[in-house]
């Protein structure tokens, strides 16, 4: 009975585990990383993978352009299924939540200043860290595939 128990709240501290991890985020430094990336970068070549940024200006020497990205999900109906039992007796339970849950908004602003030779001066960022890292394409990945691409033309 006392082993029946025990892995019954093992398989609890396992699934609570799990849920835990897949709720983390992606640490900061990492999106800083990927943003920073495009650093002397050719603005043309950030509008290439970015597409067309939502804002340009200009202001004294220095040029800017702004992406701003805003994505929203819907909250989710929840079930739940639950049992307990006590000496003899034991029960199940179960329930069924219909309304919204209430979503989440994601939102990204990535500032991009670049010089009049269209050279990457500066990649600044705010929002969701997990969505910014996520919509950002990954500047090193492109390079890697554009280094072996050329080793393969005869």
């Amino acid at each position: 009975m006392i082993n029946k128990c025990l892995k019954s709240r093992v398989k609890i501290v396992t699934i609570f585990c799990l849920t835990l991890t897949a709720c983390t985020s992606i640490p900061i430094t990492q999106v800083d990383d990927r943003l920073q990336a495009w650093k002397n970068a050719n603005i043309e070549q950030v509008i290439k993978y970015w597409g067309l940024p939502t804002k340009q200006q200009e202001i004294g020497e220095n040029f800017y352009a702004e992406w701003l990205n805003k994505e929203s999900s819907p909250g989710n109906t929840a079930i739940s299924l639950g049992s307990g039992s006590h000496s003899r007796h034991s029960s199940i339970g179960f329930g069924l939540t219909l309304f919204d849950l209430g979503g989440t908004d994601d939102v990204c602003s990535r500032i991009v200043t670049y010089d009049k030779n269209g050279a990457v001066t500066d990649v600044s960022w705010k929002g969701t860290q997990n969505y910014c890292f996520e919509i950002t394409p990954d500047r090193e990945q492109i390079l890697r595939a554009k280094a072996v691409m050329q080793d393969e033309k005869p």
